[in-house]
């Protein structure tokens, strides 16, 4: 009797979410709605609540980590990797949108074609995490590479490798990427120091270092924009 109720309780949600679309379902029943993936039986309303207590809204369920979804009664690991799987598949989702429309290479020639793409990179990046873009003469970026990736707070850069990375790539131009998962989008002294050492040592090889660009909290600076090299 229960399975039968639960069986229709998730129908008359999947009715809703098709009548009203998803993004107008209520915050619970979204996460709820998601966790039938994972969960293929049962009801999944209590746990979407309960995760929903434990991490205060739906952004923050999806940008915690698998041990923080675990201490959730009733969420294993398997259910935790899948939430915590979104918000990075998201970013794979906008990227390929953005390479859909420039026919497979997009060209980052202004801040917001830049800051636009980047964000993408650190979807459900919990950790300061730095990414070159190598870029053709054409301004096409073709290849991304995760440089190094440090704890919550910080994550070292080392000029030499990353320069080296550059022309192994066969880069005309290069962007810089990284985060503050803390959320401030002021740059740090390190940040503004490394930059000015990385767009020194890609000028000797005859690369140009076009922008180095800060993400936090879906919002993004230019160093580039602010005279910081």
């Amino acid at each position: 009797m229960a399975a039968e109720e639960h069986a229709g309780h998730r129908k008359r949600l999947d009715e809703k979410a098709a009548r009203l679309g998803f993004e107008f379902l209520e915050e619970h029943e979204q996460l709820e709605k998601l966790l039938f993936v994972a969960v293929p039986q049962g009801n999944t309303n209590p746990m979407a609540h309960k995760l929903l207590e434990q991490c205060g809204s739906l952004y923050g369920v999806l940008t915690a980590d698998v041990e923080e979804l675990m201490k959730v009664s009733g969420v294993g690991r398997r259910t935790a990797q899948f939430l915590h799987d979104l918000f990075p598949l998201l970013g794979c989702v906008e990227r390929c949108m953005i390479l859909e429309g420039k026919k497979r290479y997009p060209c980052l020639q202004t801040v917001e074609e830049m800051g636009d793409y980047v964000k993408t990179l650190f979807y459900g990046k919990l950790v300061e995490t730095f990414f070159m873009i190598s870029l053709n003469q054409h301004f096409q970026a073709f290849r991304v590479d995760k440089i190094t990736e440090g704890n919550a707070e910080e994550t070292p850069i080392y000029v030499k490798e990353t320069v080296k990375l550059a022309l192994r790539t066969s880069a005309k131009y290069v962007i810089l990427a990284h985060n503050h998962p803390g959320g401030s989008l002021i740059p740090s002294r390190d940040d503004i120091v490394t930059t000015g050492a990385l767009y020194r040592g890609m000028e000797t090889v005859g690369i140009t270092l076009l922008d180095h660009i800060i993400v936090a909290h879906g919002e993004f600076i230019s160093l580039k924009q602010m005279d910081a090299f």
